[in-house]
């Protein structure tokens, strides 16, 4: 592929909803979205693939202008369509919080698809139990694969989304009133089962640790993400503006 879109990468509950929000604003019709074949913001073409990023599917929107694609893919899903993890984004969360962020939107989620989700939503599986579940349990891991963080072109981190946006040039809908945790209403969890979900992601801990030392290098060192070459003048503009360094992070986690 001659030119070379941002992926972004969406992990449930570690702000990607909000972020697609960001996206849209900003980019409008030059962001595409792929979240499966049956959700209504997935881009046209993608509904059209039987894989979330059909290469064919991914060099036509490339072809149409588009410059961004966000949605749930993970970097194994890139491996045909863009190799290089300079042209991906992610944002990561602390792994307790995303899992009993998951967990209670499930739980509170009507109609749910899946049949873990309607496990959850039916009573019958704890907060616990959720974080041991194959498909949940070092989500964040897995969907990063075996490709070091570090090579990301972007890492942001949900705790510290608003620096995040400044660091890419983005703004956020609504400023900075609509910082506010989203799932304010999940109630606590007690150390134990902190804990327990804690032990069932060892991996995702690791990886966020790592994650987090990586945002704040590039924040303190003024790193930016470098902008497609195919970009037009203000779009690189929002790519090459240097970050300048934030000592004071004090965001509330965006939980969508």
């Amino acid at each position: 592929m001659s030119q070379h879109p941002i992926f972004s990468i969406h992990i449930p509950k570690t702000g990607g909803t909000t972020f697609a929000e960001v996206l849209a604003r900003t980019y409008g019709k030059r962001v595409a979205f792929a979240y499966g074949r049956e959700h209504p913001r997935t881009h046209p073409r993608l509904k059209e693939c039987t894989h979330v990023l059909d290469p064919v599917a991914v060099r036509s929107l490339v072809d149409d202008g588009i410059q961004v694609v966000h949605g749930h893919f993970g970097a194994a899903d890139l491996a045909e369509v863009e190799p290089d993890p300079r042209h991906w984004w992610i944002w990561l969360r602390d792994p307790i919080e995303r899992t009993i962020s998951h967990f209670h939107f499930l739980h509170d989620q009507t109609g749910a698809r899946s049949k873990l989700g309607r496990t959850v939503a039916s009573g019958a599986m704890s907060v616990g139990g959720f974080a041991g579940h194959a498909a949940i349990r070092n989500l964040q891991s897995r969907q990063v694969g075996g490709v070091p963080i570090a090579a990301f072109g972007f890492v942001g981190i949900t705790e510290h989304f608003a620096a995040g946006l400044d660091m890419l040039g983005l703004k956020m809908p609504g400023g900075r009133r609509a910082f506010a945790n989203l799932n304010a209403t999940k109630g606590t969890v007690d150390r134990a089962t902190r804990a327990a979900i804690a032990a069932e992601n060892i991996p995702d801990l690791a990886l966020y640790s790592e994650a987090v030392q990586v945002f704040l290098g590039r924040q303190r060192d003024g790193l930016s993400t470098a902008a497609p070459a195919f970009a037009t003048s203000g779009f690189k503009r929002l790519f090459t503006a240097r970050a300048k360094p934030r000592h004071a992070l004090r965001e509330r986690p965006i939980a969508a």
